[in-house]
């Protein structure tokens, strides 16, 4: 029997890289294993009712401390994201506690990088967030600065309950504050700190990148991203015509808040992007039809509501439904800066427009020159015409740029191996 414990912000129905990772892996690891998951999320928020049967769900709320997820549970391996999340942390502190295998999904090396260097502008952006309203349960809602105390409050008790005291405590949560501000790891820190047995790696730019981030370079294992495993299906198949007769445009949003590199995001800023975006569509509409997808996480359905309504515009958004699909049903995509939603949409041979709105600097697709750049909205009519001739131009430089940094498929298999060897040597 393989028990595996998988601490996640979100449910398993709302779709994220580690819900993606786990939907792909379970039947294939049910080939070798009878086996359980045990999901806990942790986005205080209620968790759906759901009926599907590979795993239980539990939230974190239902629980003082890690410690007692672990002993009520019992699991063979614990899945958490490496880093300084209190959450995570806290899991992974407490499996070393239990002698537990762990392994983790690490991000690519746009993540760690991603802290800005203008520390009054970082300190503006986190006191903004701290006091931002968060939806939970119908009319229910809370500022986030209550949830990063709740995280916290959660951190603290796992802590004492396996046996730190009140300083050692107090010097964690110190040190992970301060790396929050800046990825700067003391020297016996680098290779120990947020380390798993098993690191999931996407890519060499990755792995060699982390390594300075409290990984080792030892429990790292290459395999891809599984997110792209459709895409990569979708990419060999024979592309068809639409049938409307109009150029089918979906633009994806990307999760700035989280941190993009150098950016002049703001959510005022963002609005007003969106509002050009419909002006400008509104133009053009005999021509084009227009889909918005936003971040499952990050974004409220609400607010983009409120705007396309005052314009009582014909553009669809979506917030939950499947990207890939979304993906698939359009010509070209249209977004703000390299992002996962991007890449699957670049395997999967769709030509991309980055309207680079909000000045992101070293956007990776620009960068590369494998995406159509435009910095006003009134470019954007130009880009959609000549996307064709842009896709052929550069052909062999986007092909190489996808082998680099998205492998080249079959993730989920090298995955389910990996982690079928962990269990089978503990």
């Amino acid at each position: 029997m393989l028990r595996i414990l998988v601490i996640n912000e979100v449910s398993p129905q709302i779709k994220n890289r580690t819900s993606i990772i786990f939907e792909k892996i379970v039947p294939i690891l049910s080939k070798k294993n009878k086996i359980e998951i045990f999901w806990l999320s942790y986005d205080y928020k209620r968790n759906q009712k759901t009926t599907e049967p590979w795993y239980e769900l539990l939230h974190v709320h239902e629980f003082k401390n890690a410690k007692d997820v672990i002993e009520k549970v019992n699991p063979s391996l614990i899945y958490v994201m490496p880093g300084f999340n209190p959450i995570d942390y806290a899991f992974l502190l407490t499996a070393r506690f239990f002698k537990i295998p762990t392994f983790g999904w690490v991000d690519g090396a746009p993540v760690f990088a991603r802290m800005e260097n203008n520390r009054k502008k970082q300190l503006a952006e986190y006191y903004r967030r701290f006091f931002e309203r968060r939806e939970l349960d119908g009319n229910n809602s809370e500022f986030r600065g209550v949830s990063y105390f709740k995280k916290n409050l959660f951190f603290i008790r796992t802590m004492k309950a396996i046996g730190n005291s009140y300083k050692q405590i107090i010097s964690e949560l110190i040190e992970n504050f301060r790396l929050s501000f800046n990825w700067k790891f003391k020297e016996e820190q680098k290779n120990t700190r947020f380390n798993c047995d098993l690191l999931l790696i996407e890519n060499e730019s990755t792995m060699d990148f982390s390594c300075n981030f409290g990984l080792s370079k030892k429990n790292m294992k290459l395999v891809g991203d599984p997110t792209y495993d459709l895409a990569f299906e979708e990419r060999s198949k024979k592309s068809f015509d639409k049938k409307n007769g109009k150029l089918n445009v979906l633009f994806i949003t990307v999760n700035f808040t989280s941190g993009q590199g150098k950016t002049e995001w703001s959510v005022s800023k963002q609005n007003r992007m969106i509002k050009e975006l419909v002006t400008e569509y509104e133009k053009i509409k005999d021509k084009i039809s227009l889909k918005i997808k936003i971040h499952p996480v990050s974004e409220s359905y609400a607010v983009y509501k409120k705007i396309l309504d005052t314009y009582k515009t014909d553009i669809q958004i979506f917030q939950y439904e499947d990207v890939f699909e979304l993906i698939k049903e359009s010509d070209v995509v249209l977004t703000s800066a390299t992002s996962t939603a991007g890449l699957i949409a670049l395997i999967m041979k769709k030509p991309i427009i980055v309207w680079n709105y909000f000045n992101v600097q070293g956007d990776l697709f620009i960068k590369e020159k494998i995406a159509m750049n435009c910095d006003e909205v009134s470019q954007i009519k130009d880009c959609l015409y000549n996307k064709k001739g842009f896709v052929q131009e550069n052909e062999l430089i986007i092909n190489e740029f996808i082998t680099k940094f998205c492998g080249t498929g079959n993730a989920s298999q090298k995955i389910a191996d990996a982690v079928n060897d962990l269990a089978s040597k503990n």
